[in-house]
């Protein structure tokens, strides 16, 4: 029976990297090491190398395991599981790669675990056409799409959206099927693109004007989209700093930078700071409060992890300095002479392929994105606390079956004295057979508390924790509106147009012309023109037209940057399915557990000795 409650993590560890299992033993990423693998591992790895130009990237595996035509989702799961964070991966990788795909396709578990136990009997990859991966890859290089590891996902494929046809029309800013199924399919031929760009210019009246909702394609790459992508792990110091005023060190070790350093909480404070800063127009995580001690570890943590998953945040130069110094913050940040200023770029590029008359319809209903933002924070906290609740109850009911099993528990009890027996003290068969299937009953009750306990402590840990990271995403994207909707400049454009409106008509009517380039000639045909006035309106309409200027471009870059970020936002929708499906998978492995104890149970009870005479016999 104790086997029913010894359960491992249903949903295992998002890397499934382990150490070794003991000193001399292989770990479970040598397992295929001394299998012989059947051909299509040798034909998928040659294909991968020369894709990848002799080396293989998570970019090049994922485009290999895409043959495999399993969800999109798995693949990711399968590529994030073979990833030891080096920049080329090693055919060992490769080939427990494939493996995971070829239990995925068998509806088993695609984990390292389940390769190594089934490494006597695993089953042969399908990747129908993996041999194309070379001419496909390298079409692609040729048509100048290929993306760079180092580019942003969710920009890259939007720059290059020129390129690319709208796909049909779609309610909100969702992500199109395109940008979803990697890079060799992103874009289509220059054929298609002249098709697509002659049937927008035509319609009703020769109108421009596209007909269809313009999607954004968005490159899911997948350590962008992996939620559960854990990088950083943070503990508490043993050591306290301060001699007077004592604080709390951390001890932050980070797998990508191979590196440890440590931190205090001001420091965590001090970047997240700077982030609202250096992109004022983007999503970045927020910091935990400084207040709950318990869970401060757990909330810097989760802080931490989210800043790495986000390729423009791991490339910045403060944001390296902070995971790989060693030295303290305060002095990298003294002498690292970094930039603090608000990023600088130029809304034209960035919006490349993006219709302008997208952008500004998206930015006008700015005020029904927020509405909707608002709703899924209050969806999603309502979610959370009915987790917790739920595991509240369950770690509650687990108690309470605990302390029914401790009462059918049979305690054995010394026998009495020869001089004391008398026929009722010794004890019949039945009452020793009743006693034996008490204690199996006992321990019944106690497997199905153990369960209740688990399941509860997996909806805290797990399900809630998931949930949750989605919910720091959507209190992100609302931080984010805030500031925008603050840094709005269309009433100071506004105001501006009309104060040079008023000033263009003033020096018009001075010079006695409704041009004002005409106004010097005007001037002089008059002679009774105050010059004094007419030079001083020109100044200030000059000075308006500049800081119009400034204003319209700043303007710009707040409805480029919103656009990107709400389709962002938007793509984060599709880990609602990752989350209840591994909601329901954990349920009903829990449950199926428990009915099997249950069965026990009644197997036990149907055993009770049910004549009343049996007992005085």
């Amino acid at each position: 029976m104790s086997d029913l409650y010894d359960i491992l993590d249903p949903w295992g560890p998002s890397n499934s990297r382990s150490n070794a299992v003991g000193p001399g033993l292989e770990t479970p990423r040598e397992c295929l090491d001394k299998v012989v693998l059947p051909p299509i591992y040798i034909i998928a790895y040659s294909a991968a190398l020369k894709s990848g130009g002799g080396r293989i990237t998570r970019d090049v595996l994922q485009r290999a395991l895409e043959f495999s035509d399993l969800p999109r989702q798995t693949i990711g799961q399968i590529v994030l599981a073979a990833d030891t964070g080096t920049e080329a991966m090693s055919q060992r990788d490769f080939n427990l790669a494939l493996a995971m795909t070829a239990l995925a396709q068998k509806n088993m578990s695609p984990t390292i675990e389940s390769v190594m136990f089934h490494r006597d009997d695993l089953p042969v990859p399908e990747l129908d056409g993996v041999e194309m991966l070379t001419a496909s890859s390298t079409a692609d290089q040729g048509m100048g799409n290929h993306n760079s590891s180092d580019d942003d996902p969710w920009l890259s494929a939007a720059r290059n959206a020129a390129n690319a046809p709208p796909t049909a029309s779609m309610a909100g800013m969702s992500v199109s099927d395109n940008g979803a199924n990697g890079a060799g399919q992103q874009h289509t031929t220059s054929n298609d693109n002249a098709h697509v760009a002659k049937e927008r210019q035509s319609g009703s009246g020769g109108s421009s004007a596209p007909t269809e909702t313009y999607v954004p394609s968005i490159n899911m790459e997948t350590s962008q989209w992996q939620l559960d992508l854990e990088d950083v792990v943070i503990k508490e110091s043993a050591e306290r700093g301060g001699i007077v005023f004592k604080h709390t060190n951390y001890e932050v070790s980070t797998r990508s930078f191979s590196a440890m350093v440590v931190r205090r909480y001001n420091d965590f404070f001090w970047i997240s700071s700077y982030l609202v800063k250096r992109y004022p127009y983007r999503m970045h995580p927020n910091i935990p409060p400084k207040g709950f001690p318990d869970n401060r570890v757990k909330g810097l943590t989760r802080f931490a992890n989210a800043i790495l998953r986000i390729p423009f945040l791991r490339r910045d130069a403060l944001i390296i300095q902070f995971f790989s110094n060693t030295d303290e913050f305060s002095r990298v940040v003294k002498v690292g002479n970094l930039d603090m200023d608000a990023e600088e770029f130029d809304p034209k590029e960035e919006a490349a392929g993006v219709p302008e008359s997208e952008i500004q319809q998206t930015y006008v209903a700015f005020d029904e994105f927020y509405g909707q933002v608002s709703r899924d924070e209050e969806k999603y906290r309502t979610q959370i606390t009915a987790l917790e609740k739920i595991s509240r109850y369950k770690q509650a009911i687990g108690d309470e079956l605990s302390t029914y099993s401790d009462t059918l528990h049979v305690p054995n009890m010394p026998s009495e004295g020869s001089q004391r027996s008398t026929k009722f003290h010794v004890l019949s068969r039945a009452k020793r057979a009743l006693r034996g299937n008490l204690n199996e009953l006992s321990m019944s009750f106690s497997d199905a508390s153990l369960l209740d306990k688990s399941q509860g402590e997996v909806m805290k840990t797990m399900s809630a924790e998931y949930l949750r990271r989605l919910y720091d995403v959507v209190i992100s994207m609302k931080l984010m509106m805030d500031r925008v909707r603050l840094m709005d400049r269309s009433r100071d454009v506004q105001r501006i147009k009309e104060r040079s409106d008023a000033n263009i008509k003033a020096a018009a009517q001075l010079s006695g012309d409704l041009s004002v380039g005409a106004m010097a000639g005007a001037a002089a045909a008059a002679g009774t023109v105050d010059r004094g006035a007419i030079e001083r309106l020109e100044r200030m309409i000059k000075e308006d037209a500049t800081e119009l200027g400034k204003l319209e471009h700043e303007q710009r870059c707040i409805g480029v940057r919103f656009y990107q970020e709400l389709a962002r936002y938007k793509c984060y929708e599709s880990f609602l399915q990752t989350h209840y499906h591994r909601f329901v998978e954990e349920q009903i492995k829990h449950h199926t557990l428990a009915l099997n104890a249950w069965k026990q149970a009644l197997v036990t009870a149907d055993d009770l000795p049910t004549n009343p005479l049996h007992f005085i016999s």
